[in-house]
């Protein structure tokens, strides 16, 4: 697929909702997703099609920050590294293997609120839930970085 960045993502920039320290979550998602480019809030989706090997859990990102870096002339999106596992268990193979990754606004947890950002399927992608430890490091720079080409 791609990397894409929704367009409830590029709302909530423009409405300042990135601004600081957003709630930002994360989901691995399964083959049958259906990454909708006009999406808005999670409901938009037909499918989300998330991952389901057992001791997976989404991940509520830490220390996020969306910030512009005067040195690079852009804005960051940034966060600490983290893991795919409910208090540090396995994670064991899912029905298909993850092929991507959801990137949403968490708002209040209900799908029609809760706005989407982006999508990558790039860096690793598929995972497997081999009875390991699923980590995911962003990139030093940010998971999203928009500069003024």
């Amino acid at each position: 697929m791609a990397d894409i960045i929704f367009q409830g993502g590029f709302k909530a920039l423009v409405d300042g909702d990135l601004e600081g320290a957003p709630d930002i979550r994360l989901k691995l998602v399964m083959s049958a997703f259906s990454a909708e480019v006009d999406a808005i809030n999670l409901e938009d989706f037909a499918n989300i099609d998330e991952f389901d090997g057992l001791g997976y859990q989404e991940i509520d990102c830490e220390n996020v920050d969306f910030s512009y870096d005067s040195a690079e002339d852009e804005y960051q999106l940034t966060f600490d590294a983290a893991e795919f596992n409910a208090d540090g268990e396995t994670v064991t193979p899912g029905s298909d293997d993850a092929e991507g990754l959801l990137v949403y606004l968490y708002v209040d947890g209900t799908d029609a609120n809760d706005i989407a950002i982006g999508y990558t399927d790039s860096g690793g992608f598929p995972v497997t839930g081999a009875n390991t430890a699923i980590q995911y490091t962003p990139n030093p720079d940010g998971l999203l970085v928009l500069r003024a080409a």
